[in-house]
């Protein structure tokens, strides 16, 4: 896998026609890109709109990042609505390279659409240990994400991988739990929104338990997310809005009667050297998907080069995007990095 950047749509348009038909294709660029991009795009090319782009010199906005591969390794899977309806599709890539330890599944979701729970679990038949990941795709000041199929748009895809070398797939928290518990009392599960914790107003009580003003609280999202707990695993859910009844409504599904960890930042550089210290060997290629809420952290508290520093020193060969959300198995996640590592 080979990682790509470009500056500029024309540099892309001039790649697109130049492309072999053996060589498969995945872009990563803002939504006003991937609509002026996909008139352009062969059949086996997949585009996906971004909050930003991961590329081989770090991370950039309003570039075209992506990756190209050897076309015959993979198999590209529309993910209709609602799901099941792509389930014959989806197990017959699945069932050609389910022995393979090094394949994998590429999900890319449409991030305004609240799917991404609803497409896992139609993955049932998929073995837990077979590699999933996957990002959302995310929208533009018109509301709307873009993916596409060469020149077809499609609402949600799944790209099946199937590797001969080595592969792993690492996720990165930079959250750490506080020890104060939360349990959701009422939620609305698909719809994303709790309406209380503790049997008391969701934003009154999350506010009671950080300390802070109920009209300051808002601004304590990106620090002190929370964490649904999945036997030794940590899945971020991060609180999109408080609404006027005082739920709140989160970027991925909470259950009534569960669980949830107040989670505050660890020193992000100092987890990524953690991180990479632990991947297993030195990989060839990185796909690296973030999520947009770590984004607005890194913007904020200036990261964004020391993490390139540290990153691109471990691999060069890197591409990926700012998502809406993350993919990791068969679990959606939020303020996550994702990482593929190919050998």
């Amino acid at each position: 896998m080979k990682a790509l950047s470009f500056d500029t749509l024309d540099e892309v348009k001039r790649y697109l026609g130049e492309k072999p038909s053996s060589r498969g294709l995945v872009l990563f660029a803002s939504a006003a890109a991937v609509r002026e991009l996909s008139p352009h795009a062969p059949a086996n090319a997949v585009l996906c709109s971004t909050k930003g782009e991961y590329t081989p010199k770090g991370y950039r906005n309003g570039v075209v990042s992506g990756f190209e591969y050897d076309a015959d390794i993979a198999d590209i899977v529309e993910i209709l609505h609602p799901p099941v309806l792509s389930g014959d599709n989806l197990k017959a890539s699945y069932h050609k390279m389910e022995d393979n330890v090094n394949a994998f599944l590429l999900l890319l979701c449409d991030g305004r659409a609240a799917m991404e729970e609803t497409i896992l679990s139609s993955l049932y038949f998929i073995d837990q240990e077979f590699k999933v990941l996957g990002g959302s795709a995310a929208d533009d000041e018109s509301g709307e994400t873009y993916l596409y199929i060469g020149s077809r748009r499609v609402r949600n895809l799944g790209i099946f991988f199937n590797l001969t070398v080595r592969t792993a797939l690492i996720k990165e928290n930079i959250y750490v739990p506080t020890g104060t518990k939360l349990l959701v009392t009422e939620a609305d599960v698909f719809g994303r929104t709790v309406y209380s914790f503790n049997g008391r107003p969701a934003a009154e009580e999350y506010a009671r338990v950080l300390d802070v003003e109920e009209d300051l609280l808002a601004g304590h999202f990106l620090s002190n997310p929370l964490g649904k707990r999945y036997e030794d695993d940590l899945i971020i859910a991060s609180p999109m809005v408080i609404n006027p009844d005082k739920s709140i409504t989160f970027y991925s599904q909470l259950m009534p009667s569960t669980y949830l960890e107040v989670l505050s930042a660890a020193d992000p550089l100092v987890v990524l050297e953690q991180t990479l210290r632990e991947i297993p060997f030195k990989p060839a290629f990185v796909l690296n998907i973030n999520c947009t809420l770590r984004d607005r952290l890194f913007l904020r508290d200036g990261l964004w080069g020391g993490f390139d520093d540290k990153m691109i020193g471990f691999c060069g060969n890197t591409a990926g995007f700012i998502s809406y959300g993350e993919q990791y198995y068969k679990k959606h996640a939020n303020q996550t990095m994702v990482l593929l590592l190919v050998g």
